[in-house]
Order: structure tokens, then sequence, then C-alpha cells
């Protein structure tokens, strides 16, 4: 299970410096703005973890005479984006959870970049997102899939088998997969349709490529089956990693992103 306070502190902390690491978030940013873009004309948004506000300055360029609520868990997160977003008049802000918010609607455009993956429990979140949607409305997102950090995951498997290790333990996010969410906007009466796109970004070494997972926030979550990763087995993880996932002298990670566009009937 997410830890919530863990999240919100490591996100503070991060918030300075999150941009110069969110390499993926940000190519996720540019395809996510495109699809609304040609998805229709929106007035009363609502958007879900606006982070530092990258892509909420877009959304404000984008609809310069609409009203945007930017909302965040981390205070620190806040801060930073009402600092960065200053110039703009049409943006209010708001310290919410995402999957429990307590706004009032309606809202023609709920829209997330790269924050669902924090969720203990879309089905709740999206039944919310439901109702604070007004008839015709939509949910745009872009989230991380069950295939995000393939070769970390592979390798901390490989490096439990080797030691001997239970083979179960688990270690960071349980991404969810696109069928799942599919069948959750489904169920809840979305009129839904999604996407998906693997990104692979390189790194000299397997201590860079964990030095940004930690600087975008990618290692707040905590999870029961996890143990405590001692110093024999992530130098497992790192040699298994480093001997099957090179590239031209470079690790590679995959990042599979998640796009979904969930509309409510009129």
């Amino acid at each position: 299970m997410i830890n919530k306070e863990q999240v919100c502190r490591h996100f503070g902390k991060m918030a300075k410096n999150y941009n110069d690491f969110a390499v993926v978030q940000k190519k996720m940013a540019s395809s996510l703005k495109e699809l609304a873009q040609n998805t229709g004309p929106f007035h009363r948004i609502l958007e879900i973890g606006c982070g530092t506000g990258f892509f909420t300055q877009e959304l404000a360029r984008l609809y310069p005479h609409s009203h945007i609520i930017a909302t965040d868990i981390s205070a620190g997160m806040l801060k930073t984006a009402k600092e960065n977003l200053s110039p703009f008049t049409n943006i209010s802000y708001e310290l919410q959870d995402g999957e429990n918010l307590t706004l009032s609607g309606p809202f023609d455009l709920i829209i997330s970049n790269a924050a669902f993956q924090w969720f203990q429990d879309y089905h709740l979140a999206f039944e919310k997102f439901y109702k604070l949607l007004q008839p015709g409305g939509y949910l745009l997102y872009a989230t991380f899939g069950n295939n995000t950090f393939q070769e970390l995951h592979s390798s901390f498997a490989a490096a439990h088998q080797s030691l001997d290790l239970e083979t179960s333990a688990y270690h960071g996010l349980d991404f969810i997969s696109i069928d799942s969410l599919a069948a959750i906007g489904e169920e809840l009466g979305f009129i839904s349709r999604h996407h998906e796109t693997l990104h692979k970004e390189y790194f000299p070494t397997v201590k860079s490529f964990l030095t940004s997972i930690k600087k975008i926030g990618a290692n707040n979550a905590s999870h029961s089956k996890n143990i405590i990763i001692n110093r024999h087995l992530l130098l497992a993880m790192m040699k298994h990693y480093e001997d099957n996932f090179k590239d031209n002298d470079q690790i590679a990670a995959t990042y599979h992103a998640i796009y979904g566009c969930e509309q409510k009937p009129l």
C-alpha cells in the first residue's frame, strides 16, 4: 500500500529539482496536451496532481479564457507551482488528494499527467471523477503502465533467485494495465478509449538510473511484500541489470505510458 504521507514528504523535498529529471513525464505531457486539443474546447478544468506546474502552464496557454483548478497532494509542490505560474490569472490552487477530492463540480474536463500511479483505488477515484463531470465531460489522463521499469523488476527477480531469497518480494510500485483501466471506465459508464506507448531512457550506470527514480519520487511507495534491500541484493541486481540491459555502453529503462480518454455520456 502506498504511504501518502511519505509521498507528500518526498515530493515536497524534490519540488525545486523535479523538472530536471522528469524527462518522460514531459513527453507524456506533450501527448496529453495534444489529446486535449483534439478532444474539444473546455471551460472549467480540474487538474489532478499539478506538481511543479509544468503541464498546468500548457493548459493555461491552451485555454487562456478557461478557469483551471490545479490540485496536488504535496504542499511543497503546490507552492512551487504557484511560484512558477504567477503570471497566469486563470488558475486557482487547492491542496487535495486526487483520489479523495473535497471539491464541488461540475467540470467539463478533469485531466492528469503522471499522477494516477500513486492511487490506491482507481475504481473509487474514477467513480468520484464521474460524479464531478458534467454530462458530456471528459476525463483525460496519462499514467504509467505495468511494463514500466521492466528491466529493474527482472533484475531484482534474478538477484533474488541468485541469492536464494524469497522471489515473491517486490520492489517499487505495482503499475496498472491498460486492460484494467479500460474495464474500470466501462464499468462506471464512461465511453472509453485508450492507447499506450513505450519510452526508452538511457543512463550511464544503474546507479544513475536509480538516482533519477529518486529525484522524480518513484521510490515513494511502500509495499507490505517489500523486504529490506541489503547490499548483496542490490549489487546482484545491478550486476544482472548491467549484464542484460546494456545498449552501446548505456543501460536502458522502459517507461510504459497509458493514455485514457473517458467521456461521461450526455
